[in-house]
């Protein structure tokens, strides 16, 4: 510190020489990089250097151009709307008093609860549901007609007149005509499955077949088919009559004459016309020939 001291008060004396600026300026900037390093070893040096990094590390350019990370804001924006598109589910509503613990649906008769017990076989155990289940449908089925207005009065208090709600005419048939478009979806399942398992045949393993079937019985309500030539036509019974007359005679010597003699003058005049013919073309042939 001494010969900083000495050094300032050097300069300030010999300010008019030329050497007396630049050692002042060299001093100073000596003295602003050793208070840098005292300053830096204090207690904000660490929470400077932190801000720094963070500084660099937000304004770095990403790493690789192609992949780079969606924005915060963005992803909230994408995550709201897709919270807004997913359905919500709703709640149902938990009803009270069903089933045996209801008082109104409550009876005479003992709902059975079934339990496995120990050591009891799965059969068993069916046969027992089964056998209880029978027994309470034959005990609703069997029981006495219940008469809650009768049951009200006799212990004396007031009964509701409560409407009963009728199904109106419109439902009834609606109601009908889906039953029967049921049972009738039901018979055509039925119908179908049978027609598949009739002419379905089942093959066994290994089995080979060689030839088609031979079919030895016929159709129900068939009618024996005619072959070619067996049908009874008209045509065939008149050529059939004309088959069995009797065979034509011989002609005569007389009538071969005649017929031969017939047959040559036929052929003569054929003869004859053929040679007028021909010489009728000669003779315009001659003519043209002479005229030109």
């Amino acid at each position: 510190m001494e010969a900083l001291e000495r050094s300032l008060v050097d300069g300030d004396a010999g300010a008019g020489s030329s050497r007396g600026p630049r050692v002042f300026t060299g001093v100073i900037m000596k003295k602003q990089r050793v208070m840098k390093a005292a300053g830096s070893s204090g207690p904000g040096a660490d929470t400077g250097r932190l801000r720094g990094h963070q500084k660099k590390k937000m304004n770095s350019k990403p790493k690789d151009l192609d992949t780079q990370e969606i924005p915060f804001k963005l992803r909230e924006i994408m995550r709201s709307r897709m919270e807004m598109n997913k359905p919500r589910k709703k709640k149902k509503k938990t009803v009270k008093n069903q089933g045996p613990n209801n008082k109104e649906l409550q009876t005479d008769i003992k709902v059975p609860k079934f339990k496995r017990k120990k050591r009891e076989s799965e059969h068993s155990y069916l046969n027992r549901m089964n056998r209880e289940t029978q027994h309470v449908m034959f005990l609703s089925k069997n029981q006495l007609e219940r008469m809650p207005e009768k049951e009200l009065e006799e212990k004396g208090e007031p009964v509701k007149d409560v409407p009963l709600k009728e199904k109106s005419q419109k439902k009834k048939d609606f109601d009908r005509r889906r039953l029967d478009k049921f049972l009738k979806k039901k018979e055509d399942k039925k119908e179908s499955r049978l027609e598949k398992d009739m002419f379905t045949d089942p093959v066994m393993f290994g089995e080979v077949v060689t030839e088609p079937p031979t079919l030895t019985v016929k159709p129900r309500k068939s009618t024996a088919e005619l072959k070619p030539g067996e049908k009874k036509l008209l045509l065939k019974n008149i050529l059939d009559k004309s088959n069995s007359s009797a065979p034509i005679p011989a002609p005569s010597l007389a009538r071969k004459r005649l017929l031969e003699d017939e047959r040559q003058r036929v052929v003569q005049v054929y003869r004859d016309l053929k040679k007028k013919k021909l010489l009728q073309s000669q003779g315009a042939k001659c003519f043209k020939t002479h005229c030109t």
